[in-house]
């Protein structure tokens, strides 16, 4: 009560400066958010940026109120819908997003929970689209469970949280991941392992933001749903035929007056996102690490095909395209002689010319990182090469700001609905 009483004084008394009083009003927001007063603190995060415009608080504040007062308002037109089965789920559960501290990059990870043979406690798993192997757990989750630690092992009777059998997962890779690190050292939780795309090419799963359920169905049968009156999410995107299984979408992205399409890869495994050297250049920026235009910038550590390295930021808006054709592939030239001497050609690219691309599904602006993630080098093709085009990693950041995400590895489709509120991130 003191607390709320001393903010409220605050906000009336104002500070010396327009970002002290946006300050103010953000602290009396986030009182108010704690007591569940959700109106209250949308109108003073919203009076802070009166302010300020770009106070960082008040922004984020407002659209964690937003969604607040969605979800209260969802349930309440649908007071059964917590974690309750729809007709073809197999399995729903209380969506679980690990919160991201503000000042970490990104948004958190979702979770879903598993029981695992005799073990008495659910397991906590991460969902990742761009994970290769059916699953991964941690050498801690290893022992965890009753297992001699080693380089894999086989899980056996496992089975969704709500029961629903899933069977055995073989020769689980037992390692350690940055994902399980980065829940430990910064979102102050425990991932025990990821779930990768051979698993999620069992299960369509559909994330509810708004209603907090995450229900899973059988694969393939998310492409139905509508049509037998479940809902899923709004707006339909077929992937782009992508190399390793990736789910991918056209996109356009946005930089220093520059617009340019790019493919887009979908990672729930990552909390932020990352465009290629190959779309930096194509947005009108340095294309070398070293260059001296980013000394000043903030930079991550990020995964590469050679390591970790140091990646800088840099603000974009991306948009989610619909299409009226398929993005053509086309191969760098190649003559016969070099294709011989070296048994593979020189990358490359998609033709975006005859696909039609339009804008769909807009984004608030994000801070991505700049680099060749490892997850861009799983678009080499053997016989082709790598990839020469410019891409982005769409990670949570992106996502998250879905109300709703309905996706099917199996048939490699994705179901968005359309942000409620575009917000953007201040830049870095």
């Amino acid at each position: 009560v003191e607390a709320l009483a001393d903010a409220q004084t605050a906000v009336s008394l104002g500070g010396l400066t327009s970002e002290d009083t946006a300050n103010c009003c953000a602290q009396l927001g986030t009182i108010l958010l704690e007591e569940d007063k959700v109106q209250a603190a949308s109108e003073a995060f919203d009076k802070g940026l009166k302010f300020n415009k770009n106070n960082k608080k008040c922004r984020e504040g407002l659209a964690a109120a937003g969604v607040r007062i969605e979800r209260q308002a969802a349930l309440k037109s649908s007071p059964s819908a917590s974690a309750q089965l729809e007709a073809d789920d197999i399995e729903a559960q209380d969506l679980r997003t690990l919160p991201a501290p503000e000042e970490v990059l990104g948004k958190g990870f979702e979770v879903v929970h598993l029981r695992i043979g005799t073990f008495e406690k659910p397991v906590r798993f991460l969902l990742c689209t761009t994970l290769a192997e059916e699953a991964i757990i941690t050498p801690n989750t290893c022992s965890m469970l009753g297992h001699k630690i080693g380089t894999s092992l086989d899980l056996e009777d496992v089975r969704f949280d709500g029961g629903h059998p899933i069977g055995t997962l073989r020769a689980v890779p037992v390692t350690g991941f940055v994902q399980a690190q980065i829940a430990s050292r910064s979102l102050h939780s425990v991932i025990h392992g990821m779930l990768g795309r051979k698993f999620l090419e069992r299960f369509d799963f559909d994330l509810d933001r708004v209603r907090s359920i995450q229900h899973f169905k059988e694969a393939g049968r998310a492409s139905g749903s509508s049509k037998q009156g479940v809902r899923i999410a709004q707006h339909h995107f077929p992937s782009m035929s992508l190399p390793g299984g990736l789910i991918g979408v056209p996109m356009h992205l946005q930089a220093f007056g520059k617009t340019l399409s790019a493919v887009g890869i979908i990672d729930t495994g990552s909390m932020f996102s990352t465009i290629n050297w190959q779309a930096a250049r194509e947005l009108g920026m340095p294309t070398d690490p070293s260059d001296s235009a980013f000394d000043h910038c903030t930079k991550v550590a990020g995964a590469t095909i050679s390591g970790v390295a140091e990646m800088p930021l840099t603000s974009i808006k991306v948009k989610i395209c619909s299409s009226t054709g398929d993005p053509a592939c086309k191969a760098a030239g190649v003559s016969k002689e070099e294709f011989e001497a070296l048994g593979k050609g020189n990358g490359w690219d998609f033709d975006y010319k005859a696909a039609g691309l339009k804008p769909a599904v807009q984004f608030g602006r994000v801070n991505a990182a700049i680099g060749d993630a490892i997850q861009f080098e799983m678009l080499r093709d053997s016989a082709v090469g790598a990839f020469q085009g410019a891409a982005v990693l769409l990670g949570q950041d992106v996502l998250s700001q879905a109300p709703r995400f309905t996706f099917s590895a199996k048939d490699k489709q994705l179901w968005l609905d359309l942000p409620n509120k575009v917000v953007d991130a201040i830049p870095f």
